[in-house]
């Protein structure tokens, strides 16, 4: 059996692998926020953002190794896919907006009493940096596509020609969420308790089902996946960080409905 047999077959570890390229930078950074190492690539360095295109790097390179040229090609094909039913749109573009509006309400219902900061991104760029504001939403695009290239446009089709829907949304937002680790000890989002670890790794599942949902239900649609993705990140740059799990619990309610209405073998209802 010739080698290329053996990377078909195990195309989708292979691809798993090669993903975590980004931990190359990633790791470093960890290393400077532990204070266990003095010097990595700045956050804010270009090359820092590169880091969000190793799925998409894997995905082509695995696919180049496996089919060819022609496998590339096919590999971007459903990012022009973007005909839609309207409530797609709605969904995927106002989805963490109406979770976030949500969650205020539930916390404010239940007598959670906090102090509201100011968005992600208006700590990054202050008053005199407003001019970067525009650049920061326009650049969620390119760097959400690197992460969707991967995870929907390669890894989703192979995990469902394999498993139904539910197991390969599963598998999925786990390891999504075990890429991130890094990434999200080296900014100071996750404390270094395995259960927090855990609990953030954990809130992808949910997304990930999600995704999965829109995807199935747009004809394989990448871009949609790809809009999906960039509404979660910009919504995420603007609204002030709520200090309660309450958006995590209604991702998973909306993620379980979705499983229970559907099914889990495609999340799509029969068409009667």
């Amino acid at each position: 059996m010739t080698s290329k047999f053996y990377l078909k077959r195990f195309q989708l570890p292979l691809f798993f692998v090669l993903s975590l390229a980004s931990w190359v930078i990633w790791i470093p950074q960890a290393g400077v926020a532990l204070g266990i190492s003095e010097s990595a690539i700045s956050l804010d360095s270009p090359l820092n953002a590169l880091t969000v295109w190793g799925p998409a790097l894997a995905a082509i390179l695995v696919t180049l190794l496996t089919v060819g040229r022609a496998g590339v090609r096919a590999l971007f094909h459903p990012i022009g896919r973007w005909r839609a039913a309207p409530q797609w749109f709605i969904f995927v573009l106002f989805f963490a907006g109406a979770r976030w509006l949500a969650a205020r309400l539930i916390d404010l219902l239940l007598g959670h009493s906090y102090e509201l900061g100011s968005g992600p991104i208006f700590s990054l760029f202050g008053p005199e940096q407003a001019i970067m504001l525009p650049f920061a939403v326009i650049l969620a695009f390119p760097n959400t596509l690197g992460e969707e290239l991967g995870w929907r446009g390669f890894a989703l089709p192979g995990l469902q020609a394999r498993y139904n829907a539910l197991v390969s949304s599963i598998i999925l937002g786990l390891f999504w969420g075990f890429w991130h680790i890094p990434t999200w000890i080296g900014q100071g989002f996750v404390d270094l308790s395995w259960l927090s670890l855990l609990v953030r790794v954990l809130s992808l599942v949910p997304i990930a089902i999600l995704f999965t949902w829109v995807y199935n239900n747009t004809n394989g649609s990448l871009f949609m996946a790809w809009l999906f993705h960039a509404s979660l990140t910009i919504t995420g740059y603007f609204v002030p960080l709520l200090p309660t799990s309450t958006e995590t619990v209604l991702s998973w309610i909306v993620a379980l409905v979705v499983v229970v209405v559907t099914g889990p073998a495609r999340f799509r209802r029969p068409v009667r």
